[in-house]
This record gives C-alpha cells, sequence and structure tokens, in this order.
C-alpha cells in the first residue's frame, strides 16, 4: 500500500474541517451543540426546538449567549455536529492511524514519524479545544486558537507527505527545489507574517460589531475607515487588520525580488494573487452590506486567506526539505 499518500488525504480532510468549521461560524451555529462531545444530550443533530428547551431547563448554566429562548433550526446543529463528526471520528482516527504506521518505520524515516505523531498531538488538542469553545461560546480568542491549531496540522500533514514521498524515493522532480539559508529564513518569515493577518481576521471574525467598526455600504467604510484614513489601533480591530493587511503585502512582494524561477517563485506567486484576490474581497465584502452581510463571502474570505498561507508555507516546507536532505 501507497502509504505515504496518507498525510495528503488526511490534509484534504483538514481543510474540508476549516471551510466546515468557517461555515459553522458565518451561521452563528456554533453554539448550536451547547454540550461536548454530544449534542443536546444526544448523538444526532435532529433535536426539535421544543427538545432544545427541555434540555436549557435541565442545564439552566448553559443557556444560549443570545437568550433562553434562541433556538437553531436542524440544518444549523448538523452543520456544528457534521465538523465534530468529521473531525471526531475521521480525522482524528486517521491521525492515529497514520502515526502507527510511521512508528514502525520510524527507524529509517524518523522525521515522519516526528510529523506524524505533531499532526496526532494537534489533533487531539483540536478535540480538547473544540470543548473549551463551546464552553466560552466561541469567544474570539478559541476562534483564532482553533484556526491556528487547524493550519498548524496542515503544515504538519505536508510535512509528513514531503517526507514519506522522499524516503520511499518517489518525491516528484517540481517538487526538488534549490535552497539556501537566507531563502528559508524569508520564506518562514512570509509565512508567520501570513498567519498574523489570518489571526487578525479571525479576531474580526468572531468579536461583536467587529465587522462594521469603519462602518459599511460605502466607500466610506473600504478602503476608506469612518470616511478616514486612518483610526485608532486600540480601539478599531478592523483597521488593525486592514493596516496588518497592507503592511504584509508589501513585505511579501519585496520578499519576491531575487528569488529564482521555479517551483518556489511560482508557489509564492500564487500565494500573493490569492493574497492580493483576498484584500479585495474584504473590500467587496465590506462593500455589499445591505442590512446584513453576504456570509458566503466571508466563507471565501476564509479559504482564500488559509490557501495563500499554505502556498508560501508549502514553498517554504519544500526548502527545508531540500535543506534537510543535504544535510543528512
Amino acid at each position: 500500500m501507497r502509504w505515504h499518500h496518507l498525510p495528503m488525504f488526511l490534509f484534504v480532510i483538514t481543510m474540508l474541517a476549516v471551510a466546515l468549521g468557517g461555515a459553522v461560524r458565518i451561521h452563528d451555529a456554533g453554539e448550536s451543540c451547547p454540550d461536548w462531545p454530544r449534542c443536546f444530550g444526544s448523538w444526532g443533530f435532529d433535536i426539535s426546538e421544543e427538545e432544545q428547551g427541555i434540555w436549557y431547563d435541565e442545564n439552566p448554566t448553559e443557556i444560549d449567549s443570545r437568550g433562553d429562548q434562541h433556538r437553531y433550526s436542524t440544518g444549523d446543529i448538523f452543520l456544528e455536529w457534521s465538523h465534530r463528526i468529521l473531525t471526531g471520528l475521521i480525522l482524528g482516527p486517521l491521525c492515529i492511524l497514520q502515526w502507527a504506521v510511521a512508528f514502525r518505520r520510524r527507524a529509517r524515516m524518523p522525521s515522519v514519524h516526528k510529523a506524524t505523531a505533531a499532526a496526532l498531538v494537534l489533533v487531539i488538542v483540536q478535540g480538547a479545544l473544540g470543548a473549551l469553545t463551546v464552553r466560552y461560546d466561541n469567544i474570539h480568542w478559541s476562534v483564532a486558537a482553533h484556526l491556528v491549531l487547524a493550519l498548524s496540522l496542515a503544515l504538519s500533514l505536508l510535512w509528513a507527505w514531503i517526507r514519506w514521498m522522499e524516503a520511499e524515493g518517489v518525491l516528484p522532480g517540481w517538487m526538488k527545489v534549490a535552497t539556501g539559508p537566507s531563502l528559508r529564513t524569508r520564506l518562514a518569515d512570509m509565512s508567520l507574517a501570513t498567519l498574523v493577518v489570518l489571526v487578525f481576521g479571525a479576531f474580526v471574525a468572531s468579536t461583536p460589531n467587529a465587522n462594521e467598526a469603519c462602518s459599511v455600504g460605502s466607500f466610506s467604510a473600504w478602503p476608506l475607515c469612518q470616511g478616514s484614513l486612518f483610526a485608532s489601533l486600540l480601539e478599531n480591530l478592523q483597521f488593525a487588520h486592514r493596516l496588518a493587511a497592507v503592511v504584509v503585502l508589501g513585505w511579501l512582494v519585496w520578499n519576491l525580488v531575487g528569488i529564482e524561477r521555479g517551483t518556489v517563485r511560482r508557489l509564492l506567486h500564487a500565494g500573493l494573487g490569492l493574497y492580493v484576490l483576498n484584500l479585495v474581497l474584504g473590500g467587496v465584502y465590506i462593500l455589499t452590506w445591505d442590512d446584513g452581510f453576504i456570509e458566503a463571502l466571508s466563507l471565501l474570505h476564509l479559504l482564500l486567506g488559509s490557501t495563500s498561507f499554505l502556498c508560501i508555507a508549502f514553498a517554504a516546507l519544500l526548502v527545508r526539505n531540500a535543506s534537510s536532505e543535504e544535510e543528512e
């Protein structure tokens, strides 16, 4: 069996979980299963409004943050329930299987074993953080931490995939890149900078009214903020996110200079292109407000931002792999 493809399969599942988690957020369904690991005391998702009311009466400390009369549709509950199924019953067990296979082969591919062990730990921590997210009603710091851990899991799986193919001699030619200490540092810095913008975005998306802090529905809201070019960084999280995005854009463009043609440059071009597209999409999200946001744009904003980060980080991993081979 070609086990070296398993990390990529798990990477795809991880990104599906990120997308599903984003859908849960934009539908305000994060509290639709107020207990964990069960959902309204059940293992299913078809919970009627009457049954929800009975459960809340029996668990008064778990009342929804929007009031004791708030109820969820079956669709809302299904989103949160399916997110838990995907991560807890599919991704988690497969990460255990992946680690077990790598553990048996750790003598000849120790880096794969370490990467799969990291992935397993991250899945476990994600489960614990999921419980905290439910407990604290999707508070902003838990949402941001959830995203960072999910992307860290994605990177650990990509690293396991690269090193596993390398160990078995099936690494494709396009993944064999040039390396150097300066390039490795630059790519790491670019990845980290892009991740910081994502974290800012997660805080904006999960903090009440933060999306409207610069106003909405007109050009005084975007690219301006309250009709001005500047706003208080301490009082306006939305403006801080925008400023970070612009600064990092300049940093990404600056760092492209001098990188030779090849896989690394193509990945960086893809990451930068998605980054710029996402900047525009953020503006469209603000400008199209009409008695409410088009929340599908928020989900697309998350996915484009995550993909941009992963393009840059994947380039960094390829360079790191080339460095590892030289050291060995």
